[in-house]
């Protein structure tokens, strides 16, 4: 009896304990939301939200394919081809202080004259409101519409700068480490980054704009000084330019060994020290239809040569630039230098025509 009692009693506990289960209520897991990429229409198109962050983040960047030429002056006759690939990563949050910027730039290129791959950082930076520090390209870069002219020397630093903008109006100065090849040091065994000091004061108010650039080499205490001006006129845009140095230094237009030599000599020579002191410059971009335009250009320069007076020459040219669909684009640049005789062995032509594809 004791046995039985027992196992009816165990099967009665099963059986209200099977019956509070089934009473609970069933619970069911919700599936997780997936974190789409939201689109970050402040700072512009292309730019989205890192998921589960603040921080909007583009990716664009090209790939060109290009070939180079050129004929005369000092120089062996030469052509090349060669193919790049171009990224750029911008990131950039609000802040109280003003917008975070931070930007990667990175190039890869391969030449067919030597079959080498070279790799590298074309500019990097972080920014905070108008305050910018790292290796990136100075104002001196830019130059006029066309790609002919020839308006400036060193362009690219380790650089601390802040700019301010405003109802059109630009201001900004730069504190540059200039590399001691930049100032003429290359074989000294100086291994010393020396100050650089640049600046630009420009506006912009409809299709009229203007901007001087100033650039001071600290090592070689002179400086060099540009004026840009640009205007919107009939079916294209008037670009004028011009530059003027006190003396060589990193920011002038300066003169390398495939340049000026000197052909009095029985074996010539390459004059070293030669800059541009002088150096004024137009072009004109001519829309002849929504995807064709035409930009002829040209410059006169006046070269500073120790020991002997300026020489004066001048270079013309033109830039064909035809949009075949959107994002894909062919380029034509031809030029040519009327080069001084005294110290060139021919005058100067050289083009290069490009494919690219920006993305």
């Amino acid at each position: 009896m004791n046995v039985k009692s027992l196992l009816l009693g165990s099967a009665a506990a099963v059986a209200a304990a099977s019956g509070a289960q089934a009473a609970d209520p069933v619970v069911v897991i919700e599936p997780v939301a997936a974190n789409y990429v939201e689109i970050c229409d402040a700072f512009g198109a292309g730019y989205f939200y890192i998921p589960g962050t603040e921080t909007c983040l583009d990716i664009g960047g090209y790939i060109r394919f290009q070939i180079d030429a050129q004929t005369g002056a000092n120089s062996p006759d030469s052509w090349n081809v060669w193919t790049r690939g171009h990224i750029d990563i911008s990131s950039k949050t609000e802040t109280e202080l003003g917008v975070l910027t931070g930007f990667i730039s990175l190039n890869s290129e391969y030449y067919s004259d030597d079959a080498s791959t070279d790799t590298y950082l074309d500019e990097t930076y972080l920014a905070l409101g108008g305050f910018q520090a790292g290796y990136f390209n100075s104002y001196w870069d830019q130059g006029l519409l066309g790609e002919i002219d020839d308006l400036n020397g060193q362009t690219k630093f380790n650089s601390v700068r802040y700019v301010y903008t405003g109802d059109g109006f630009v201001g900004g100065i730069s504190l540059d480490a200039l590399t001691p090849s930049m100032i003429g040091l290359m074989n000294s065994g100086d291994n010393v980054p020396h100050l650089g000091v640049s600046g630009r004061i420009g506006f912009q108010a409809g299709g009229v704009g203007a901007k001087l650039d100033v650039g001071y080499d600290t090592y070689n205490e002179e400086a060099a000084f540009r004026a840009m001006a640009s205007l919107a006129l009939g079916p294209g845009a008037l670009d004028l330019g011009a530059i003027y140095a006190t003396g060589w230094n990193a920011y002038a237009v300066t003169y390398g060994a495939n340049d000026f030599q000197d052909y009095s000599l029985a074996t010539p020579t390459v004059i070293p020290g030669v800059y541009a002191e002088w150096a004024l410059a137009a072009g004109y971009k001519l829309n002849v239809s929504d995807n064709f335009a035409m930009t002829p250009a040209v410059q006169w320069t006046s070269a500073n040569i120790p020991g002997a007076d300026n020489e004066d020459f001048w270079s013309a040219g033109v830039l064909f630039d035809y949009t075949i669909v959107e994002g894909l684009s062919a380029k034509l640049n031809v030029r040519y230098t009327d080069t001084p005789d005294q110290y060139y062995a021919d005058d100067y032509w050289a083009g290069w025509f490009r494919l690219q594809r920006d993305f």
